[in-house]
Order: structure tokens, then sequence, then C-alpha cells
């Protein structure tokens, strides 16, 4: 709230002296009376404005408070004892033996592997890096202006590379939804670059994080979450999903890993149902999945609506599910949200078949998807599912066949293509991929004749994020939980 502001007060006395004044003084004394009397009327109503106010701001932070809370208590309800905790060493959870120190080096679970080591055991991943290269080999070397950002609004960054340090050049990410997909974005590329165990080239470079990189196609040279077959000019980079989502649900990526391993169980154990939660607005599919799914038994598949970016609505909540909860189901469903979905990395973690319908969008990690043969490791459908029913009783009553299709897909994403390493390795052979078709920045700037670095260091610019996150929240969107 702003600063209070005073308003006229007199004191009884006072009062009765003004009103007996009155009665003979002049008319221009009058005139002066009424126009205090004036005042102190207009005075009450914005007192009792800022009173109200002040209420609303405490329920707000009442609000804020409990929402904080994980496990709020209802008045009219007795609280019911939580169980207490029990802590569980590693080896009583994942149950294998500790990794040994001498196959560290080599481990997938590093985010530092060398160059020959990424080729070697990635090489199918980085299949649209190669096909970029190729479109600029074709059409010219990137140019300093073809990383002009000026015509995104929102969602947009210019950064660069200097003897293996990051600096922002240019930022256009104003709104808080974008503020954490462009950290979760530059937080992956910091990693991947501290842990190298070999130099990487200077280069600069734009990236957009929104689900729609260009809505005009307008053949922008930009990295991207996800692209059409059209945009042959962007380059496909990771989901800022491999740092976190800022959602419980969701979370960190690796300890979402980690506690899917933790809790997965065996194929016959899990439910014979195909599973989807998801909006239904963001995409027509989405609402053909729902027709498709309606009645069936064999389909869990249920609307989760929300209440803002980050909070499921309250009639969801019974029906919204974690990521580790997905992999107790043997057939999951991704679908396509508002382009891309970034769902579908998570569920490919899970040891079930993922059934995904025919792709517009292009993820870096669907160059490794096998939808037949022997080494198929997911299953494709018609974008309105009407082929989807056959395929899953097929798989019901072939548990042989399912239990294979579930294990390629583990094997292929979960202990490979989708591992930290992966993903590290990704970024590094892009920024090599990408000094060969672009050229050297220049990293100094002459300002009074002072030589200083171009651009904000990555590490300042995070606590300038936060700096301006706290002060862009004001007192009304506190109170209305948006922030």
């Amino acid at each position: 709230m702003g600063p209070s502001k005073r308003f006229p007060t007199t004191s009884p006395s006072s009062s009765a002296l003004s009103l007996n004044f009155s009665l003979t003084s002049s008319p221009r004394r009058k005139s002066t009376m009424n126009s205090n009397k004036s005042i102190r009327n207009l005075g009450w109503p914005l007192l009792k404005a800022l009173v109200c106010l002040f209420v609303l701001f405490e329920i707000g932070s009442f609000l804020l408070s409990a929402r904080s809370d994980p496990h709020p208590v209802s008045s009219d309800k007795p609280a019911s004892q939580a169980p207490e905790p029990k802590f569980l060493s590693d080896q009583e959870v994942i149950k294998s033996t500790p990794e040994d120190p001498a196959d560290w080096a080599k481990s997938f679970h590093r985010y530092g592997l060398a160059e020959a080591q990424c080729t070697s055991e990635f090489s199918d991943l980085f299949k649209d890096i190669a096909r970029a290269v190729e479109h600029r080999n074709t059409i010219g070397h990137v140019q300093p202006k073809d990383l002009d950002i000026g015509w995104k609004e929102e969602g947009a960054v210019r950064a660069m590379i200097y003897n293996q340090k990051l600096f922002i050049l240019e930022s256009k990410i104003n709104d808080g939804f974008m503020i954490s997909r462009a950290l979760g974005t530059l937080q992956q590329i910091d990693r991947a670059l501290k842990a190298s165990p070999e130099p990487l080239p200077n280069i600069e470079f734009s990236f957009v994080v929104g689900d729609l990189p260009d809505t005009e196609h307008a053949h922008h040279t930009v990295w991207a979450l996800s692209r059409l077959a059209v945009d042959e000019e962007m380059w496909l980079m990771p989901d800022f999903g491999y740092w976190s989502w800022p959602l419980d649900l969701v979370g960190n990526y690796e300890q979402i890993r980690t506690e899917i391993k933790a809790n997965e169980v065996d194929w016959a154990q899990k439910i014979p149902k195909a599973l989807w939660r998801g909006a239904v607005k963001t995409n027509p599919v989405r609402s053909k999945l729902l027709k498709a799914t309606r009645g069936k038994k064999w389909a869990d598949v249920q609307e989760v609506k929300w209440k803002n970016r980050t909070d499921v609505a309250a009639g969801s909540a019974s029906s919204a599910m974690s990521m580790v909860d997905h992999c107790k189901h043997q057939f999951l469903i991704h679908t396509e949200g508002r382009s891309y979905s970034g769902r579908g990395k998570y569920l490919l973690n899970c040891e079930s078949i993922i059934f995904m319908h025919k792709r517009e969008w292009v993820e870096p990690h669907h160059s490794v998807l096998v939808s037949e043969g022997l080494n198929q490791n997911f299953v494709e459908v018609e974008r309105d599912f009407s082929d989807m029913e056959a395929k899953i009783q097929e798989l019901i009553n072939n548990p042989e066949r399912a239990k294979v299709i579930a294990h390629n897909s583990a094997t292929t994403f979960r202990d490979r293509y989708l591992t930290p390493a992966a993903q590290a390795c990704y970024w590094r052979h892009m920024i090599r991929a990408w000094a060969q078709v672009s050229f050297t920045p220049k990293p100094w700037v002459l300002i009074n004749g002072e030589k200083k670095l171009r651009g904000v260091p990555f590490e300042t610019y995070v606590v300038q994020a936060l700096e301006n996150t706290i002060k862009t929240c004001s007192v009304w969107k506190k109170m209305s939980l948006q922030c």
C-alpha cells in the first residue's frame, strides 16, 4: 500500500467554537466553514476505504500462508494424526548395489561425459542438429542480424558463450511463467558448460521459450523447444523441464526419475488401463481423446482443470496425479498441447507403453522413437484415436508382446536417451555444431574508452530476475494468489 494520507481533524471544543462563530460571521467565513465541513465529509469515506483495503490485505496474507501449508486443517473437522515419516536408506529403496567409483566416468548419471563418449552413446539423438547444420550450409551461415529478437514481444533471450561462461545480451522475459522457463533453460546451458571436460567454442545465439516459438513461421533463426517441419531455421533445444517445472505434481527432472525408479513395479502389478490426465482446451486432439475413450473399460481418461498456471482447480484435485503415479498403469497416453507437450519425456521414464497420436510438432528425442518392429518402443495411433481401442485390446491379449515394448521403451529412453548425460551431451553437441555454421562473436564493447564485456553474467542475471519477480508481485496479485 502507498503512503498513508492525513485527513483534517477537529476537537469537540473547536467544532463548537466554529459553529457558534459562524452564526455571526461574514459570508466569507461561512464559505470557509462549509469548505472544512466538505473536507471532513470526504475524509470519512476515504478512511473507510483504507480500512477495507487493510482488511483485504490481511485476508490475502492469510490465504497465502494457507496455500503454503501442504496439509491445511479445516476448523470444523478434527485434525487427523499424520503418520510419522519413516526414513529409509538408499539400499532399502533402490535395492541395488552402489555404483562402483570406477564406473562413474562413463555413468549416464553424469553431466560431464567427454565428446567421444557422447558421440558413441547418443549419436541417434543428434539427428535434428545434423539437419539444422545441413540447412545452414545450404542457405548460408548465421549472421548477427539473424539473431535479432525484436520481433518477439515476450519469451526471447539473446546470449553469448565466451571462455566457457554464459552471458545474457538481451532479455525479453517479463511474464512470471516465462521467467521460470528462461531460467530453467539457462541453468541447463550453464550446467553443460561447467561439466564439460573439454573447452567449448565461443558463440552468440538467441532462443525462445514459449510453446509457439514463431506464430507467423517467418523463418527466424532461433533455438526453440519444438518446431513444425516448415520451421527449418529453428534449432531444437532440450525442454526447460529437464531442469525443473514450478509444479509440485512435476518438479525437478532428476528427482522424478529417481522416484519413478524407486516406485516402479512389475508389468503384472500395473493397472491394465490407458491413463491420461490434462487440460482439454489446449488442443482439439484432446477433445477427440475424451470422445474416443468415453465409457471404455480399458481407459482412465479425465480432464484436469487449472486454477492458475501452477495450481490445480479444487474440482480437479482428486483426479490430478503425480508423474510417479502415472507409472502404475500399463498404458499411458501422450498428446500434443498448445504445440508440443513437455509431459512426454516424463512418461517415457516409466516402464509402460506410451500411446502417441501422429505428431505435428518435433522434439529432440523423437529421432529415437520406433513405432514398429523388434525394437518398437511406443505405439502410434491416428490423431482422432479411432484405432487406439483395437491396438490396446491386442496388447491386453498379448501380454508378452506388451512387456517387450514397455521394456524397449525403458531401456531406450529412461536408461539412455533421456538421462542427465544425454541432455548435457545434446547441449554441447548443439553448441559445437552452431559454431560451425555461425559467426565468431565480438565479446567486448568500448564505452568511454573503457573495455567491458558485453551483456550480463548468467549468475548476475539469475539474481536480478529473482529481485524483479519479487518487485513486480503486487498486493493484488498476492491477494489473488497469483504470486
